[in-house]
């Protein structure tokens, strides 16, 4: 459970929900736990939404009513893969979005802008009982992704039905994002790395390793 935040942290979350359509604020409320979260309420109007190194952006009629969407920040969580942090985009229900599938940028040096292999993914539950990331296989809007970012889809079928189909898992408002290294094989990723999804990640088991 999280901790209560101040009282002054709670009119900034107010401030966000009545700003609506205007970019939610600053770098986002802390919660105690090292982590910042911001709340923004969006309509079939669409919008963007920014998050201390993250842009959110909710295309038109991709919500059809008014719908609260948070974006948390983490800097990391297991299993590592990440190539920096992970952001965390919490839905008010699994169908809130349903089409017009929204887009999330995230900041990064000119180096992994530039390289081929980089993809926004999400974690997914698999029949090995460990989330795996798994990156981007669809073409997205590039328009007005920031310089320095890596662009790619939240993914809303993942909302709808998540991880590996023979888990017959319930459906979930909540997935976690972030920058992958889209690979071939285990010699595409870093030491103590295996190639899983098409995503380098950590290890399952030594042998899988890239030592």
């Amino acid at each position: 459970m999280e901790r209560r935040v101040s009282t002054s942290c709670c009119r900034l979350v107010a401030a966000c929900l009545a700003g609506g359509m205007v970019a939610s604020c600053g770098s986002g409320i802390h919660d105690g736990r090292g982590e910042f979260f911001a709340t923004q309420i969006f309509d079939a109007q669409g919008g963007r939404m920014q998050l201390d190194g993250a842009i959110l952006d909710i295309w038109p009629a991709s919500v059809a009513g008014p719908a609260a969407i948070t974006m948390r920040r983490y800097e990391q969580v297991s299993p590592a893969g990440a190539i920096g942090p992970v952001f965390e985009v919490t839905l008010p229900s699994a169908d809130s979005v349903q089409n017009n599938d929204p887009r999330l940028g995230i900041d990064t040096s000119a180096n992994v802008k530039a390289a081929s292999w980089a993809s926004i993914g999400f974690l997914s539950p698999s029949a090995s009982g460990l989330d795996v990331w798994v990156p981007d296989s669809t073409n997205t809007r590039q328009d007005g992704c920031p310089p320095l970012a890596v662009c790619g889809p939240v993914q809303l079928g993942s909302f709808q039905k998540p991880g590996d189909a023979s888990l017959n898992l319930p459906p979930t408002n909540l997935l976690r994002l972030a920058i992958v290294k889209v690979c071939a094989s285990r010699a595409d990723c870093g030491s103590n790395q295996s190639c899983v999804g098409r995503a380098c990640q950590q290890c399952v088991s030594l042998s899988d390793c890239n030592h």
